[in-house]
């Protein structure tokens, strides 16, 4: 996603066509400004709307093997092709994701901070869920006094208003948090204070590796 903070455009329709998954229908634009799920994050949600007529409401965006964004609806769309529709993504659930991706991210940071030299692996940026998993296992000591840590970093990285930088290297969009980069193609804040406050839920092992579970906290 190249701009967190694009909510709206201006597209044409391509194609109509009954989902792949044979429930509901599917919208293919020229250009959008949806999320597709992917990367551990959710899709967007939102509408496309043509003039005053009925919106379709988008409720997943995928990405296919062809690198096409697929919108997909319940319900047939009340316009048809060749038309020029305005893409409008939830923006509080787009900033949600964000926060929630972003802070995943800043964990990775925290727990290097923390002394924690475990290689990040997969993140879970949903909620409720989210987690990181590090490859490697700690003893249940080792994570008990890791976790007071991580989440003493993680509060002053935040507090700090960090900025992230996203950059493309040699064809791979890395987004940077906190001094540390990552390949990554999801949306995130524009800097640490935007997350707010995160707890760390628990440290445990999961197999052969270790996850961190977390939670954004509202005020």
């Amino acid at each position: 996603m190249r701009n967190t903070y694009c909510f709206t455009n201006e597209a044409t329709v391509l194609t109509i066509e009954p989902a792949e998954n044979g429930a509901g229908w599917c919208v293919i634009l020229d250009a959008t400004c949806f999320h597709p799920q992917g990367g551990g994050q959710p899709a967007d949600e939102g509408t496309l709307r043509c003039g005053d007529g009925e919106p379709f409401r988008v409720t997943m965006v995928r990405k296919d093997k062809a690198g096409v964004i697929r919108h997909e609806g319940e319900s047939r769309p009340a316009f048809e092709c060749g038309v020029t529709v305005r893409c409008i993504v939830n923006e509080a659930f787009r900033r949600q994701n964000a926060r929630v991706h972003s802070a995943g991210h800043l964990i990775d940071v925290a727990m290097g901070a923390s002394g924690c030299q475990l290689r990040p692996g997969k993140g879970y940026h949903f909620t409720p869920g989210a987690y990181v998993e590090y490859e490697g296992k700690l003893d249940a000591a080792a994570r008990e006094a890791l976790l007071p840590k991580v989440q003493g970093a993680l509060d002053e990285l935040v507090s700090a208003a960090v900025a992230t930088c996203v950059a493309t290297v040699e064809g791979v969009r890395v987004v940077t948090i906190g001094g540390q980069g990552c390949p990554c193609g999801g949306t995130h804040v524009n800097d640490t204070s935007e997350i707010g406050s995160v707890k760390i839920e628990a440290i445990k092992s999961k197999g052969k590796a270790t996850r961190v579970s977390y939670s954004l906290v509202e005020a």
